[in-house]
């Protein structure tokens, strides 16, 4: 039988090396050591089968080995090597000849040398990664179980805290409960009470009263902890449920004082009450739930002290060349004075020019109603007209007077007939600063004569207001009672102020 062309070409090659040359030998010992390889790893399974196990001989690349033949080592190599195993082929080396003309073959002398480096890199295998990280996640472990014992061993730490000023050790689960236990302190629950105030059950309301760093506690459990400074004390009443309906109580004017300045104070805001029917005792009662808000009509004088100052006050103009002769005489003394204009003078009359003198020599310009509560007011009370009528008299007296001096008017204001009730103060106290009524009334409306006239206003004293009018009629005996009174009056040292300049001292 003809031999396989690859054996004699490897007969060939062991031909022409000879026996006792190094490359044979090592050849030699690197064959011997893959059987006996191979013997160990086949020895279980034969001797599980109950063949015996030889180590003389075994089979190299799937073949018997002949005695006295050295195996094919190229291909013995492919076999162990993991490169021929995946069916790579053998690594040439940089001198390897052309045989037969069949391909380069490997360089028989380094072949074996080769062969077991291959060898020796599988049986070293390197240390799997799992084992790397069980051993880390051994260490967080560890850590973790004492992280734990640290916090278990201060948790079962005893918490000193201040109750009602004393210090108080505070140990198991340090609730606010765990500290009256160990202060000893026993607080009395409030009552249940009806809707009047009258006690239905005595303990049933509130447990106790407490507060943990000011803040309230209305539970035992609540924690506690180091440095908590707590108070505690009896529980206070709770009311019973009940059935409730809310009603409005209206705000009021309050009034304070007796002076001609009236101050308009607060804003007028309603309350709020509540009544009650109790659902376990059936008893009815009344609640304010919210107090009103009410408005403070401050009636006030101001405290001039030593100062001989009177404020002189003039109503219904414009009112022609009357109102230019009240400025003369004014300007030959060296008066100021304060005048209430109504709205609708002034856009007649050439009112508007007497406006600008008044305001040009240095006098104070306020309103005194658009056209003196005409119509439902009856021509001299805002209080019997609407709210909206009462506001707007205010509001378009001092847009007529803006639309002369072209600054805004100012927020003192009188009333005509000097009707200021309660009404006319909710209506319109929102949109004034003060209402000015007066300490003496000339009476010059009823034209008793010009030294009657002079004798009223020469009855002042320091503080005083004077009333008296530029408009509204014939007003000669009061031009002539001017002419009579200031010269007198300045010869005991009085001066004549504006409303503002009287509203710069103390009021009360």
């Amino acid at each position: 039988m003809p031999r396989p062309e690859g054996r004699e070409h490897a007969d060939a090659t062991h031909r022409r090396i000879p026996e006792d040359s190094p490359a044979r030998q090592a050849r030699a010992g690197v064959a011997r050591t893959h059987v006996s390889a191979r013997d160990d790893d086949a020895a279980p399974s034969q001797r599980a089968a109950g063949r015996p196990v030889s180590r003389t001989s075994s089979r190299v690349g799937g073949r018997p080995s002949h005695s006295g033949r050295i195996p094919q080592q190229s291909r013995n190599s492919q076999r162990y090597s993991p490169s021929a195993s995946a069916g790579a082929r053998p690594r040439r080396t940089g001198g390897a000849s052309r045989g037969n003309g069949r391909g380069a073959q490997v360089d028989p002398a380094a072949a074996p040398y080769q062969d077991h480096d291959r060898y020796m890199r599988i049986a070293q295998k390197p240390e799997r990664p799992g084992r790397r990280l069980a051993g880390v996640l051994a260490g967080v472990g560890l850590v973790a179980v004492v992280i734990i014992g640290v916090v278990l061993f201060v948790q079962s730490l005893p918490a000193n805290v201040t109750l009602n000023g004393a210090s108080v050790e505070v140990h198991g689960g340090k609730t606010l409960g765990d500290a009256l236990s160990a202060s000893g302190i026993k607080p009395q629950p409030g009552d249940l009470l009806a809707v009047d105030g009258s006690v239905l059950e005595a303990g049933k309301g509130e447990p106790f009263d407490a507060t943990v760093n000011g803040e309230k506690v209305t539970e035992l459990d609540a924690k506690l902890a180091s440095g908590d400074v707590v108070e505690i004390g009896n529980g206070g009443p709770i009311e019973e449920p009940s059935d409730s309906v809310e009603t409005t109580i209206p705000w009021t004017v309050a009034q304070e004082g007796n002076g001609a300045i009236h101050l308009v104070e607060g804003e007028g805001k309603d309350g709020v009450k509540a009544t009650k029917t109790g659902k376990v005792s059936g008893i009815t009662a009344e609640q304010v739930v919210q107090e009103p808000s009410n408005i403070v009509r401050r009636n006030v004088s101001p405290d001039v002290g030593d100062d001989k100052v009177i404020a002189l006050t003039f109503d219904d103009g414009p009112w022609g060349e009357q109102t230019g002769q009240v400025l003369d005489v004014l300007a030959e003394h060296g008066a100021k004075a304060t005048f209430f204009t109504v709205g609708n003078r002034i856009e007649q009359d050439n009112g508007d020019a007497f406006i600008k003198r008044a305001v040009s020599e240095g006098h104070q310009v306020c309103t005194h109603s658009y056209d003196h509560a005409a119509g439902s007011g009856q021509g001299v009370n805002l209080g019997f007209m609407t709210p909206e009528e009462q506001k707007a008299e205010v509001e378009k007296g001092r847009a007529a007077i803006e639309a002369v001096t072209g600054t805004e008017a100012s927020r003192i204001f009188r009333t005509p007939g000097g009707n200021f009730g309660d009404d006319v103060v909710k209506n319109i106290g929102p949109l004034i600063k003060a209402e000015i009524g007066w300490n003496i009334d000339s009476s010059d409306w009823r034209r008793p004569g010009a030294g009657a006239i002079a004798n009223q206003i020469e009855d002042a004293w320091p503080g005083a207001i004077v009333l008296m009018h530029d408009g509204g009629g014939d007003r000669s005996q009061t031009i002539e009672a001017l002419k009579l009174a200031l010269p007198r009056l300045k010869d005991q040292g009085y001066r004549f102020i504006t409303i503002d300049e009287l509203l710069q001292y103390p009021l009360s």
